[in-house]
């Protein structure tokens, strides 16, 4: 699809809460669109976790969730990776023991 092929510098990744992404839209009375019309606020919606098989998963599960299945999309597209594969520096972990 043409998504996979757009190249961003900048990355923002917005969870709906309980009821919804556009609940919070509806409720806020400074935007301008109604939550049925949210997702023109976005290039591109995603449900990340369409058969999680239960009403509504924690944050820091959603987040762990996003992160994982987004990665590949987001290191092969973002502008970022580029100047990685450029940089001779390589990020290194570094563990010391006590």
């Amino acid at each position: 699809s043409d998504v996979d092929e757009e190249r961003f510098n900048h990355l923002i990744i917005v969870f709906g809460g309980v009821a919804g992404i556009e609940e919070s839209v509806d409720a806020d009375e400074s935007m301008p669109l109604s939550g049925e019309d949210s997702k023109k606020m976005f290039d591109v919606w995603v449900n990340i976790a369409p058969y999680q098989g239960s009403r509504t998963i924690r944050t820091e599960e959603a987040v762990f969730i996003t992160l994982s299945r987004l990665s590949p999309y987001i290191s092969k597209n973002g502008m970022a990776s580029e100047a990685e594969k450029a940089s001779p520096m390589k990020q290194k972990a570094v563990v010391k023991k006590t």
